[in-house]
């Protein structure tokens, strides 16, 4: 038990940070729909008849809606379809965290110290998460519920417990996968190739809707059976063999995790690459390149940036390639001309593109500066920071460093999708202006900043708490743009999120009123940043 509880101690901002989202993801939406779809039966019909039609073009990314005309049927497919994909990122990063965060900085050191075994001390890491993820599931099932209280209806709780279980248990089996893939690589490889899993994971499930010859593969994602499940949609089923087959990757990975755990040792790899023996050296490193600042960054990230850089541009190609298939069947829809109204302006290939590609690269490249972000703060616990700083240099300087490092990066993977989705449009002969693609692409580097200038700030207070409150940040943002004009909130408020100062740059060209708010967010940011480095202790 004392395991348990330091290994939910660990976690506790994680567990808070997530439960924040849930909530709000589950509690906006469904509180949205009766804004959105009114509340006489023919309004919902309308809606839901034209809001299917752009759900059955958007499989790409979402499971198949149903019952759109019902609140429970929305937020099935709104909100339950994309915290499927935030649950799984809670699940990268904790159990990177746990399988290698936690080594680097002593924690396991410590623990095992203590005469707890390695299969105990992993199996109260799986048993916390557990615990947490499913606190967090029952916190989206509370947002509902409130949600539908607040349309004056009322739902029952059976359904909302077993979407709380699904999402636990799709959680859990990604937790597991990460963890046993953690175990194999080094530390330096094991998350990049974990998040890359992950994401092929979900890929699989999610393009094999749209390619048949994919089908016959998709058992291999646990994605693909938490969609069997549609608790709270009414006329939906909760899959109980699809839920225990979820358990049972948790189990299964865990174990195997549990097992490769043992095998190896500490801050080393089950799998570790053969190198020339020689007599150990403490000396610092000859090489010129680690010598100079910014470069010596970019060169120990290069293998994640190359990753980032192929990854984004591999998804960009690819949304270029449906965007067609996509668009085409919504255009003889006019009934929808009022929904694209809110989200796309001017020719509406670009428009689209602009909102479906950009729209998820921004997601992207916010994900990229959490990354980073997390780094930052493990640097700060595992002596990293204080072997930099011994060297010496000072702490303004790191900050700077570690900022034009993480927009040198933002920038390569920005310049590589863009060119990447330039090509591709012209292969599928739609009519984009290269100037304002470039002005988008290159956009997303203040706006990637914006996340990192806030990230750093956090770290220089409270690094343990960083990633999930960042995470909580950059949700809320997202939601701000999407809910913002439904709920008519003022304009001010809407320029809050770093998504809305964003804009539209690929059909609207670049709002430099947004860019100049960024880049005061920024520049705030990293002062901000600089003056509360200098007031803490670290490690404190």
């Amino acid at each position: 038990m004392t395991a348990i509880r330091l290994a939910l101690r660990l976690g506790r901002w994680g567990l808070v940070g997530f439960s924040g989202v849930a909530f709000i993801a589950t509690f906006i939406n469904a509180a949205g729909f009766y804004a959105i779809a009114g509340h006489t039966q023919a309004e919902r019909e309308a809606f839901a008849r034209s809001f299917a039609q752009i759900a059955s073009q958007l499989t790409v990314l979402l499971p198949p809606a149903t019952r759109l005309d019902t609140v429970g049927g929305y937020v099935q497919y709104r909100a339950y379809g994309s915290l499927a994909i935030v649950f799984a990122i809670w699940a990268l990063t904790s159990a990177g965290g746990a399988a290698r965060g936690d080594e680097e900085r002593g924690i396991v050191e410590m623990v095992l110290a203590t005469g707890l075994s390695r299969a105990r001390a992993t199996a109260a890491r799986i048993v916390a998460f557990a615990f947490a993820c499913f606190i967090a599931a029952l916190a989206a099932s509370l947002g509902f519920i409130l949600g539908v209280i607040s349309g004056n209806e009322t739902f029952s709780i059976a359904p909302s417990i077993e979407a709380a279980v699904l999402l636990a248990a799709l959680a859990m089996s990604c937790y597991s996968l990460v963890l046993l893939i953690s175990q194999l690589l080094a530390p330096r490889f094991a998350m990049g190739l974990a998040g890359a899993v992950l994401l092929g994971l979900f890929l699989l499930n999610s393009l094999s809707r749209t390619f048949d010859s994919l089908a016959t593969l998709r058992w291999l994602s646990p994605f693909r059976y938490y969609e069997l499940s549609q608790p709270v949609s009414p006329g939906g089923t909760f899959d109980v063999q699809a839920t225990l087959v979820l358990i049972g990757i948790a189990v299964v990975a865990g174990a195997t995790a549990t097992l490769a755990f043992t095998l190896r040792d500490l801050g080393a790899a089950l799998f570790a690459l053969r190198t020339a023996a020689g007599p150990p050296t403490y000396e610092g490193s000859s090489a010129l390149i680690w010598r100079i600042p910014v470069i010596r960054g970019l060169y120990d990230r290069r293998v994640g940036l190359t990753l980032w850089a192929v990854g984004v541009s591999a998804i960009g190609i690819l949304f270029v390639i449906l965007t067609k298939a996509i668009v085409q069947p919504l255009l003889a829809i006019p009934g929808l001309a009022q929904y694209f109204a809110v989200f796309v302006h001017g020719a509406i290939y670009p428009s689209f593109l602009s909102y479906i590609w950009f729209g998820f690269a921004q997601l992207l490249l916010a994900g990229f500066a959490i990354t980073q972000v997390a780094r930052w703060s493990a640097e700060d616990t595992d002596g990293r920071l204080e072997l930099i700083l011994g060297n010496p240099v000072s702490r303004t300087q790191v900050l700077i460093e570690r900022a034009t490092v993480l927009a040198v990066g933002a920038l390569i993977i920005a310049v590589v999708s863009g060119i990447a989705v330039g090509i591709e449009t012209r292969n599928q002969a739609i009519d984009i202006d290269g100037l304002r693609l470039a002005e988008a692409s290159l956009l997303l580097v203040p706006f990637s900043l914006v996340f990192a200038a806030v990230g750093a700030l956090l770290a220089a207070r409270l690094p343990r708490a960083t990633v999930g409150i960042l995470g909580v940040v950059t949700f809320g943002s997202y939601l701000m743009l999407q809910f913002g004009p439904i709920f008519k909130l003022p304009e001010w408020v809407q320029d809050l999120s770093a998504f809305k100062l964003y804009g539209q740059p690929l059909t609207n060209g670049v709002d430099w009123s947004g860019l100049v708010i960024m880049l005061a967010i920024v520049t705030a940011g990293f002062v901000a940043s600089a003056v509360a480095m200098k007031r803490r202790d670290v490690g404190a």
